[in-house]
């Protein structure tokens, strides 16, 4: 089946739905809308929607098809009027799963996509206390040992004691990176095909702490003061890309001005961004423990800082070296690296490697970045989704870089559309 492009708009008594099809056949199309879920069939299109509040399929609901631009329009009111249905322009979350539910970390810090435990058959009584009384009375002395050591057995304490592996058994385990630790051997092939973005010798055999003082050490080596001092006193271009005002912080800044945080929820995305995001892997991401997550929200700055600083020296227009550059100066793709444990690391790393691996090599230039990285992040998650849309892009339909795509940033966009 085929997921259609569509939109998702709203009032305070409908849900406007519109979805790209073509060649519809109205004895063909099925639409339903049930409590919050809407489903739209036409073969080979089929589109479920998880609302985040209840729709009412009744005599008020209407379609219409617009035959010149293929348009589906749906129209269902709500159950109660008045009420906000948040984020409906994240199509990832609106595609979540029936059975699906958001669900909050103790510390209130991510909401992630689980599918819900149910019990499934429940005994809610029963009179088998006396009949197993009077079948025990007529057990021989060896059956009666039998359940005696079989009671035993299910009464025991089978889980062992749990111990983080030593680096040396996370190696023979094969090593873990990308988005939450989750994907392994990925870098095999790439690594060997001219991966100019890779600083690992062995990334298949690393660890954790491998691959952060490996960092350390070639981030020493390739830092050239010669480089850096030429940059510092003949700086007429950088000062250009300095002053620059990037169009993503400067419709941030205009929004933010004299406006809450709340206006930023405002955002649009361009019918592009749609389509990305369409395109986009539909996974359920469980990240379960405080630790891990911190260390996610962590792996957000490496990115948006290498976005920032290539869209600062193309002045707004990537070139075939973009995706380079943005993979360079994020260590958690160059080096895979997720050992931080502190924003003030990931500044320190990005700034290190701001200073030794790009074109231009500028102090002032990696802060006016970390200015763009500040209004990004009080953007919001649009802002954010926006500019990790855009680095996606940059990376997918390269040749050998497209691995990047597929172990980080893939999943950032969609899991960020979830995260709180």
């Amino acid at each position: 089946m085929i997921t259609p492009h569509f939109s998702v708009r709203q009032d305070a008594e409908f849900v406007y739905i519109d979805i790209k099809v073509t060649h519809i056949k109205a004895q063909n199309v099925e639409l339903r809308a049930e409590d919050d879920i809407f489903m739209f069939s036409l073969p080979p299109y089929y589109l479920r929607l998880h609302f985040p509040g209840n729709l009412v399929d009744d005599d008020r609901a209407s379609a219409s098809f617009d035959l010149d631009t293929s348009l589906l329009a749906v129209k269902f009111p709500k159950e109660n009027p008045g009420e906000d249905f948040p984020d409906l322009d994240l199509m990832t979350k609106l595609l979540a799963r029936v059975g699906e539910e958001a669900q909050t970390d103790s510390a209130g810090g991510s909401s992630t996509p689980v599918v819900s435990n149910k019990i499934m058959i429940e005994e809610l009584g029963s009179d088998h206390d006396s009949d197993n009384q009077a079948m025990d009375e007529g057990l021989t002395c060896a059956q009666r040992k039998y359940f005696l050591e079989l009671n035993d057995a299910e009464n025991f304490d089978w889980q062992i004691t749990q111990e983080l592996p030593s680096a040396e058994q996370e190696s023979l385990l094969s090593a873990k990176y990308g988005f939450n630790l989750q994907y392994s051997g990925f870098l095999r092939q790439t690594a060997e095909t001219g991966n100019d973005i890779n600083d690992l010798d062995s990334p298949e055999s690393s660890t954790i702490d491998s691959r952060s003082k490996e960092r350390v050490e070639k981030e020493d080596k390739k830092f050239d003061p010669g480089y850096y001092l030429s940059d510092l006193l003949e700086n007429e271009d950088i000062t250009e890309l300095i002053e620059f005002k990037p169009r993503l912080v400067l419709s941030i800044q205009q929004s933010l001005q004299g406006k809450s945080a709340d206006a930023m929820a405002e955002m649009e995305f361009t019918e592009l961004e749609k389509k990305r995001m369409m395109n986009l892997p539909r996974r359920t991401y469980i990240i379960d423990s405080m630790v891990c997550l911190k260390a996610v929200y962590l792996g957000l700055i490496p990115i948006l800082f290498g976005y920032s600083y290539d869209v600062r020296a193309t002045l707004d227009d990537h070139t075939s070296e973009s995706a380079w550059t943005v993979g360079k100066l994020a260590a958690n793709i160059a080096c895979l690296d997720s050992s931080f444990t502190s924003i003030w690391q990931v500044m320190i790393a990005c700034t290190r490697r701001s200073l030794a691996y790009p074109l231009y090599r500028n102090w002032e230039l990696s802060q006016s970045c970390w200015d763009d990285v500040y209004y990004i992040l009080r953007g919001g998650k649009r802002a954010v989704l926006k500019a990790l849309l855009d680095v996606n892009h940059l990376f997918s339909f390269h040749d050998v870089y497209y691995v990047y795509s597929k172990i980080v940033l893939e999943d950032y966009c969609a899991w960020i559309q979830t995260a709180r």
